[in-house]
């Protein structure tokens, strides 16, 4: 798993080479924007040495984009690597939007035209999945005898709160774009349009917020875990008719579809209050999620929607 660069030190400034669309994508982030110093070289007609930069800036980071180049001057080359080699680090710019934000960048050029890097090369091998599987299901018969308690209180609540069923279950997308049927505990009365959930949404059961900011609704998804329809960990599912507004707003969300679906995932713990806003940030963080897959990244998934749980969604 990759980790994250620290960026605590506000004063660094980065010496960008060339600029594409992803750079103007960093650039735009208000945290780096205002906290960090950004210098630019443009290696078709900047004649100075990069080292001129490095020693009157004290530069420590270069970022190149080379997307957009035929070719890259064998000056600038050799400058690079002896840049590399003296310690400064060297980042592709694609490589280093991952590593600030935990992200891969999208950037949709117009209407109908995408920049492409390497987002079709992501997926999962076989002998991942193999692995995925083996540990969602030890896991999830280790969290039965906790999670069906805990369950039985919710279905209680709802039931108190709302007479009928007290469990609702909904058709939703999986892997490789098959439907399938997702449980939880109903939070929402009897007849509701099943549209997204909105600020003081009078639809909801007076239980309904606390079982959402506890994710005990979500519970019963250990049982799709079981007979295979999601995993612990992945992009969580979406319905049908927003699977298919979402690919008319932008192709790739598809490729979220190469992967089980996930009672918890990347993008839940970095945006755990996510509005329809974010949805290329949710998108960035699930295709990062499949692209640097690894059990160590699940396991700090985990941890991070422990803490969002504990802290009541307050991240």
């Amino acid at each position: 798993m990759k980790k994250y660069l620290n960026l605590s030190n506000y004063h660094e400034r980065y010496l960008f080479i060339n600029i594409s669309n992803i750079t103007l994508k960093i650039l735009k982030e208000g945290n780096f924007k205002k906290s960090h110093k950004s210098v630019f070289f443009n290696s078709e007609n900047n004649h100075k040495s990069i080292f001129e930069y490095i020693k009157k800036l004290n530069i420590k980071t270069i970022i190149i984009e080379t997307s957009d180049l035929n070719h890259l001057p064998e000056k600038i080359t050799s400058e690079i690597i002896e840049a590399k080699l003296q310690g400064i680090k060297v980042f592709e710019v694609h490589e280093f939007y991952e590593r600030i934000n935990g992200r891969i960048p999208l950037v949709k050029l117009n209407a109908n035209e995408y920049l492409a890097d390497d987002v079709f090369s992501i997926g999962l091998e076989d002998n991942d999945f193999l692995l995925k599987r083996i540990i969602d299901l030890f896991v999830s018969i280790l969290l039965l005898p906790i999670a069906l308690p805990v369950i039985l209180f919710g279905a209680l609540l709802v039931f108190i709160n709302s007479p009928g069923n007290v469990f609702f279950s909904q058709e939703r997308v999986g892997k490789n774009s098959k439907i399938f049927k997702i449980y939880k505990l109903r939070t929402m009365k009897n007849n509701h349009d099943g549209d997204f959930t909105k600020n003081n949404d009078d639809r909801l059961l007076a239980v309904g917020k606390f079982l959402r900011m506890t994710k005990i609704d979500e519970l019963p998804q250990l049982f799709n875990v079981l007979n295979g329809n999601m995993s612990l960990i992945g992009p969580r599912p979406e319905q049908q008719k927003y699977v298919e507004e979402s690919v008319c707003e932008n192709s790739y969300f598809d490729l979220r579809h190469l992967v089980k679906p996930g009672i918890t995932g990347w993008a839940q713990v970095n945006l755990p209050k996510a509005t329809p806003k974010d949805n290329l940030k949710k998108l960035e963080y699930d295709l990062y999620y499949i692209k640097n897959y690894s059990p160590a990244l699940d396991i700090k998934i985990l941890f991070k929607t422990i803490q969002v749980v504990l802290t009541l969604n307050s991240n």
